[in-house]
């Protein structure tokens, strides 16, 4: 089912007020900057307890407002609860059912939510740590405990970092122990969920994209062919003096690459610009499509303005392979068709200076 309301307070340029949106798919449809993305922006937010913009809670309040709160009754086939995020005295506090979520990833799992944007151009053509963004966050979806996995490698990274600026040299073999234990754990599950993810992403290319060869995303590990504790270690010995004059630590998990493969070639060397733009609508859908088939749930789609850039014939084939879902929330300009995605159980508002309208 998906969301049934919404409740809004000084989130943004959001009017205050409850939105109905108890449909299997609403559309949005508006100029830009008026609302639009900031709605999906509150999805966002009841899902996973922050936003998809800023990592400062204080940037999403109204102009001019210190505080905001937000709410939602969400169903799906497995449970029905309602979620609140309230951020008030410089403090964010998460209820689920009236009762506080101490960790953001006891969320995780509650509403698994994906969302299509234009940024997600940087999976493709973007910096490592974007790419590394992408996959652990489709690891985290389907095995939350990855994020204990992450949070654990982070820390000691870290202290180790700190150690190395400190020049406190004799402690750090403690820590390369540490290390080498967390990244292999971190690099092992990495790879063991690409290859699966593959078989997902590369189907969904060669349907959608329509082009004569499979593209693939390359595990460049940093700690090439270190398989055991032991090789991690002299990899980090071999290095030690390099680290020392960097006062960082230039190997792990933290400097993985991942490449895109189109056959046996780079496909950045190949890929137009709107190449680049519908692999990075199709990596979303095989995040979608391999939640669903690593967990049986189905996912709410959240997706903002993405249909603009693409020729009708892929248009049509990006909707039809998009995967069941608990909801879908599209956003249009409003010269844009809908009718060829509209249903009879299809919920439409137009939007307008934060405003809601229902059709």
């Amino acid at each position: 089912m998906g969301f049934e309301w919404v409740r809004l307070f000084h989130f943004r340029n959001l009017h205050d007020g409850t939105i109905d949106i108890s449909a299997p798919q609403v559309f949005l449809r508006g100029e830009n900057g008026q609302g639009k993305s900031n709605f999906l922006e509150t999805l966002y937010y009841l899902s996973y307890g922050g936003s998809f913009r800023t990592r400062y809670d204080q940037e999403v309040c109204r102009h001019g407002e210190e505080e905001m709160s937000l709410g939602g009754s969400f169903t799906s086939r497995e449970d029905r609860f309602r979620i609140e995020v309230r951020y008030e005295e410089q403090r964010k506090t998460i209820y689920r059912d009236g009762k506080a979520i101490q960790d953001r990833r006891d969320m995780v799992s509650l509403i698994p939510t994906v969302l299509f944007r234009h940024d997600d151009m940087v999976f493709v053509k973007g910096s490592p740590e974007k790419q590394r963004w992408f996959i652990d966050q489709t690891l985290s979806m389907n095995y939350p405990l990855y994020i204990d996995d992450l949070r654990r490698y982070r820390k000691i990274l870290k202290n180790r970092n700190q150690l190395l600026k400190d020049q406190k040299y004799d402690i750090i073999p403690v820590y390369n122990h540490h290390l080498a234990e967390a990244g292999l754990s971190l690099q092992r599950r990495r790879a063991e969920v690409l290859h699966s993810f593959n078989d997902v992403f590369s189907q969904e290319f060669r349907y959608i994209a329509d082009l004569p060869e499979d593209l693939t995303l390359e595990y460049q590990e940093s700690w090439t062919g270190c398989e055991t504790t032991e090789a991690v270690l002299a990899c980090l010995e071999k290095n030690q003096y390099r680290e020392r004059a960097l006062r960082t630590t230039t190997s792990g998990p933290h400097r993985d690459k991942f490449l895109f493969r189109y056959g046996s070639r780079d496909f950045l060397s190949l890929a137009s610009t709107g190449q680049i733009r519908l692999v990075s609508l199709i990596l979303r859908v095989a995040q979608a499509k391999f939640f669903l088939k690593e967990t049986g749930r189905k996912p709410l789609l959240l997706l903002d303005d993405v249909l603009l850039e693409l020729d009708p014939l892929r248009r049509e084939r990006f909707v039809s392979r998009l995967p069941p879902a608990e909801q879908r929330i599209f956003t249009f300009l409003p010269g844009n068709s809908l009718q060829d995605y509209r249903t009879d159980e299809t919920m439409v508002y137009t939007i307008a200076d934060g405003r809601f309208q229902r059709e």
